[in-house]
């Protein structure tokens, strides 16, 4: 194995610069739950058990925490003592060499079932690089790429047995290991796990040999999986009852509970190709937003043709993928990965563009296997070229360093004079999840400003969690709990506004448990204190006897408990299972 990887770097070395290079010059807009995850893991390293034991991303934490340690002499130059700064380093550096290895192993895999073509191969594989969800979250901190480097290798090792029909079954437990390992780093992998286990048969026919290899494979995946999260939930955390593992199970879902046909339409489109912050005049369109309202032309005129383009791509690939045995394989492998993983998106968060990083693999296997193709319909193969010029022009533009530098620059420029008066237990509170503000703090931690420590930013509203509706009672507890920690409250200036600007990224009716009118109303009833940052900046809400009486009010029970979700909201249930550790060391 080592030298048929020595031997595919040889192939691939071009591509590997081509990923090299637009990783240089393009950066990540948006990191997810990176500064969730680098909390977690400098809580550990604290003595802390900080939700290190997540469901949906099992060893993402250890794992970071484990590489930490090893790389501590190193990065300790680095960060210079700053333990979130050292940690940060490691997670996007293991996500750039994930990002490496998921570019060999898919050139690998699209070489071997394509093995003459190796332009067409080399070219999907450059818009595998290029794709959005993948260029982004490649220089994150996340888990996503990490785990889609291993489901992808999993699938490599299968393609390469089960081209070959030789060698030992016992080749397979790597394959079986490394699409565990997918599924421990982010659960939703699993979605992808029927197609890639099955892949030999797939695409190469039924055979004995064949079949013992997807056994193997499938048993040591299901073996290591249910090892794993029973020595987690059982031995770390001491879970020892069904309420307790559905409670651990649905704390992953972070209290979201956005859902539809709609949002997967657009999500699966966002995920290939940038729409920007389009989807909210999707969004104002489709449920008539009276502040803001959205034409059909105004779409037409800015990412429909896009939208338009990949489904028309994705009609051309599947058309041709049905006029020969050797087509309709792939497209099978591909129907078999696709069905779960957009059956998933439409029960949850479909908008989210990495919820379709499970269907990669196969989905550029079968891009390549229709163009690659000379029985290929001719005239089908322009739609698919198409869209590639325009996925990799639109994305290599929109993640361009200089465009995102100028927009850290607009929004720093913001807060500037608002962070210098902060202390260690103050708060900034924007309107809403989608203020650029928010994304700001959580996508750019090497930014000044983000490394001083003390901006601390949280959201009234984050629409499609089950706590949007309880916004006024959240604030209530939050700010009487920063109050009696000595800290300030800095509200947004937006929220006195009685409609939202367009470039606010809020689509009234969207979230229909608020309406914005109703920030206004609430905020007005509380007396204000001094501004800073200019009419799109923040005001203070001192801690009068007429705002504390307010809030408790306002907040009942509450407020003696949590309040304001920080950006990556949680369910009820966390806080218990953030305890179980505890009562296991106490039994």
């Amino acid at each position: 194995m080592a030298t048929r990887w020595s031997a595919l770097a040889r192939r691939s070395w071009l591509l590997l610069a081509v990923y090299a290079l637009a990783t240089l010059f393009t950066d990540a807009y948006f990191m997810a739950d990176t500064v969730d995850y680098v909390n977690s893991i400098v809580s550990f390293v604290g003595g802390r058990h900080y939700e290190f034991w997540e469901f949906g991303h099992l060893f993402w934490r250890p794992l970071g925490w484990l590489l930490y340690v090893a790389c501590h002499p190193l990065t300790a130059l680095l960060g210079k003592g700053d333990v979130r700064f050292d940690v940060t380093v490691v997670l996007v550096v293991v996500n750039w060499l994930a990002g490496l290895l998921s570019v060999g192993a898919f050139y690998g895999i699209a070489h071997h079932v394509c093995r003459d073509r190796i332009w067409i191969t080399a070219i999907v594989t450059v818009t595998f690089i290029f794709s959005h969800a993948f260029l982004n979250f490649t220089q994150t901190g996340s888990s996503y790429v990490p785990g889609l480097s291993l489901l992808l290798l999993g699938l490599y090792i299968l393609t390469r047995l089960g081209e070959s029909v030789g060698g030992s079954w016992g080749a397979a437990l790597p394959a079986g290991l490394a699409l565990a390992g997918a599924v421990c780093l982010w659960f939703p992998y699993v979605l992808a796990m029927p197609a890639a286990v099955a892949s030999p048969l797939l695409l190469f026919g039924f055979d004995r040999m064949r079949l013992r290899l997807v056994i193997v494979t499938g048993v040591t995946l299901a073996v290591f999986v249910g090892v794993a999260y029973v020595v987690v939930g059982g031995g770390v955390l001491g879970i020892d009852t069904r309420a307790g593992f559905k409670a651990w199970m649905s704390a992953a879902s972070h209290s979201t509970d956005i859902k539809g046909v709609t949002r997967m339409v657009f999500g699966f489109a966002r995920s290939f190709i940038y729409m920007g912050n389009d989807g909210v005049l999707f969004k104002r369109y489709l449920v008539g937003d009276p502040f803001n309202q959205v034409t059909i032309f105004d779409l037409l005129r800015l990412s429909l043709w896009k939208l338009a383009l990949f489904y028309l791509f994705l009609a051309s690939v599947t058309i041709n993928l049905l006029f020969s045995a050797q087509r309709r394989r792939v497209l099978g492998l591909f129907i078999l990965n696709a069905a779960p993983v957009i059956l998933f998106a439409i029960s949850f968060d479909g908008g989210a563009v990495e919820r379709y990083l499970p269907l990669y693999p196969t989905m550029f296997l079968a891009l390549t296997v229709s163009l690659g193709d000379a029985r290929s319909i001719a005239f089908l193969r322009y739609a698919p070229y198409a869209f590639i010029a325009a996925l990799i022009l639109t994305d290599a533009t929109a993640l361009a360093k200089p465009r995102l530098d100028s927009q850290q620059e607009a929004t720093a420029a913001r807060i500037s004079d608002v962070v210098k008066r902060l202390g260690q237990e103050s708060r900034i509170i924007a309107a809403t999840w989608q203020d650029e503000l928010i994304n700001f703090n959580r996508s750019y931690p090497f930014h000044p400003l983000n490394r001083a420590g003390n901006l601390r930013v949280g959201a009234l509203v984050t629409p499609g969690t089950t706590q949007a509706a309880e916004w006024r009672e959240g604030f209530a507890a939050e700010a009487l709990a920063i109050w009696k920690r000595g800290g300030e409250v800095w509200v947004s200036k937006r929220v006195f506004s009685p409609r939202p600007r367009p470039e606010w990224n809020w689509a009234e009716g969207d979230e229909k448990r608020v309406s914005w009118p109703e920030f206004r109303a609430f905020f007005s009833q509380m007396e204000i204190g001094e501004s800073a940052g200019g009419d799109d900046g923040f005001v203070l809400i001192p801690s009068t006897s007429r705002n504390e009486e307010y809030l408790k009010r306002i907040g009942g029970p509450r407020a003696l408990g949590a309040g304001v979700r920080d950006l990556a909201s949680r369910g009820n249930s966390w806080g218990d299972m953030r305890r179980w550790p505890e009562r296991r060391a106490r039994r």
